[in-house]
């Protein structure tokens, strides 16, 4: 059965180098802490900038047909503006030249400068339309910002008129809410990423973009980062606590139905049987499509994993490849 793996990372020198510098000479910063994980001579900094090699090596060795791949977070939201957009373009020449070199191997997200929001939309139409990028990536918020904001709904449109799937990746939280989460080093994948990616979704939700743009797709990976678990409760709850007069919008659907109409979600490093089994049944087998997260999490544990999980043929099919062939238009196997 063909194996198609959505979330899958790479770097490029250009944003890698000038985040280590940052790490090795600030104070502690949670993004750029992870950033320092992919230090020098270790393994994770060689297969991060690999689009050819070791990556091939691992794929063939594990059974992945197809990796979807992207700039690793932060991406370049990190960046001045004028510096993002440009890193951006220029991550997305160097992914599509990979691609172009793999093609039966490789599909890919594009990069965007949120801080830029009209630079992000010609960067989302250029890549979606010139380049044949499968959709896009953002790293949750950008300085504290958000994309249900109305200076970002540029980006939005874009995603909508070019059929872009928006994939939402985690970072550590927003400066607003990250001080809690420190004291523990929580802010990381252990609890903060999902944490703050889910918020990001919530927000999409809860300020009315499904309505304004309900063509729009979102993917959120790491098992939906919880979000779905959650289905009743957000409904009631938003039914129940009213908002003040004009801080929120009114909703033509319950927070339940956007999730089901307008997301799917991927198992980077949630390929837990109990896990996948409950998001089959919560927000169906067809909304559901395999990842591992390289090269952060180990890729043979991930396809074991799955393996595991008894589950019908047609739909292991699903989130092995259809899903994934579908909703980011990735070409069935010739």
């Amino acid at each position: 059965m063909r194996r198609i793996a959505t979330e899958e990372a790479f770097v490029i020198p250009e944003v890698l180098r000038p985040m280590l510098d940052r790490a090795a000479g600030e104070p502690y910063d949670s993004d750029l802490f992870f950033w320092s994980k992919a230090a020098d001579g270790t393994p994770l900094q060689r297969r991060l900038l690999d689009l050819d090699d070791e990556r091939l090596q691992i794929m063939d060795e594990t059974g992945i047909d197809v990796q979807l791949i992207s700039l690793a977070s932060t991406g370049v939201q990190m960046f001045p503006a004028d510096e993002a957009t440009a890193l951006a373009t220029l991550a997305n020449d160097v992914l599509a030249d990979a691609i172009a070199r793999h093609p039966a191997r490789y599909a890919g997200l594009a990069s965007f400068a949120p801080q830029d929001p009209a630079g992000a939309a010609r960067e989302i139409e250029r890549a979606m339309t010139r380049l044949g990028y499968n959709g896009v990536i953002v790293n949750s918020h950008t300085n504290g910002d958000y994309l249900d904001q109305p200076e970002y709904w540029p980006i939005l449109e874009a995603c909508e008129a070019t059929g872009a799937p928006l994939y939402i990746h985690p970072r550590a939280p927003s400066p607003q809410m990250i001080a809690p989460y420190q004291a523990y080093t929580l802010e990381h994948a252990i609890w903060g990423f999902q944490a703050e990616t889910s918020l990001h979704a919530l927000r999409l939700i809860a300020g009315g973009i499904f309505d304004r743009f309900p063509r729009l797709q979102v993917v959120l990976g790491h098992g939906g980062e919880g979000l779905h678990y959650w289905l009743p409760r957000l409904d009631a709850m938003h039914a129940n606590f009213k908002a003040p007069e004009g801080s929120r919008p009114a909703l033509e659907l319950a927070p339940s139905e956007y999730i089901k109409r307008n997301f799917a979600i991927t198992t980077s490093g949630m390929n837990w049987g109990p896990a996948v089994r409950f998001a089959i049944e919560s927000i169906g087998a067809d909304k559901v499509m395999f990842a591992i997260d390289y090269p952060f999490v180990d890729s043979g544990k991930s396809v074991a994993e799955m393996e595991a999980i008894d589950l019908p043929a047609e739909v292991k099919a699903a989130i092995w490849h259809r899903n994934a062939e579908r909703i980011f238009n990735i070409a069935p196997k010739g």
